[in-house]
């Protein structure tokens, strides 16, 4: 592997769909992906592996079953698998988030 810099605002300006991530990395066999995120998502769960969110700008919302949980700019939620959710980001909101590697 070679080192990697990237430019996450020049990354962020290349998406124009919201809920359609990108990869931008890989390392460690996880992804590295950013999305914009805006509206509402289904309600899913991951069953094999947590989530994790990092909110580089905007509100993201995590509906629950039993409650809905707030993340701002600068902060970041871990979802543990097996929890049924349901993301909301009432303006355009940027993430990055990591996923195993496809096989």
């Amino acid at each position: 592997m070679s080192l990697l810099i990237a430019n996450i605002k020049n990354e962020l300006n290349n998406i124009k769909e919201v809920w359609k991530p990108t990869d931008i990395a890989q390392f460690n066999q996880l992804t590295v992906k950013l999305a914009k995120l805006e509206g509402e998502y289904e309600w899913h769960r991951h069953e094999h592996e947590d989530k994790l969110f990092y909110v580089l700008s905007g509100q993201l919302f995590i509906i629950l079953r039993d409650k809905t949980v707030e993340v701002n700019s600068g902060e970041m939620v871990v979802i543990p698998k097996n929890i049924d959710n349901k993301p909301y980001a009432p303006t355009e909101t940027s993430v990055m988030f990591f996923e195993p590697l496809q096989s």
